[in-house]
């Protein structure tokens, strides 16, 4: 099995253009198999056009959720798009980025960039798939130095 080829941040920001297209990302990521209720685990969902933060209800719990809820997205109002860049920059730098560049980059402040890169790494440390605080079931790291 061949290695994908890494990208460049001009690439994959087309790649996602809008805030759209990064929601539909997320949910593609997350409900594979359709939407599912992150409160009560039930698949009967339905889709409120009108309710835009929480677009969707269970029928079950009748409670309203969204991409977000439950994740490390949860409670944040930087926007998905903001949240695919600051993860792909994240992941894919080889010593680490510090809050001040990923302000600059992301067009944030750095106390919006330190909690998003706080928030990521978080989750990378959590120990459950289950939990909810990760950003999915596989994190791959690469570039490790251990020692003096």
């Amino acid at each position: 099995m061949s290695k994908p080829k890494p990208i460049s941040l001009y690439q994959f920001s087309k790649l996602i253009p809008g805030e759209n297209s990064a929601r539909l990302f997320f949910e593609e990521k997350r409900w594979p198999n359709g939407v599912v209720c992150p409160h009560c685990g039930s698949v009967h969902v339905s889709e409120c056009k009108d309710h835009k933060p929480m677009p969707y209800r269970c029928k079950d719990c009748r409670k309203h959720f969204s991409v977000r809820t439950g994740m490390v997205l949860a409670e944040s109002k930087v926007s998905l798009q903001t949240w695919l860049l600051a993860i792909y920059m994240l992941t894919t730098a080889r010593k680490g980025v510090p809050s001040t560049q990923l302000a600059r980059e992301l067009g944030v402040t750095q106390k919006t960039a330190w909690f998003l890169a706080h928030r990521i790494r978080e989750s990378w440390l959590s120990k459950s798939n289950l939990d909810g605080g990760n950003l999915g079931p596989v994190v791959e790291v690469d570039e490790t130095y251990i020692g003096g």
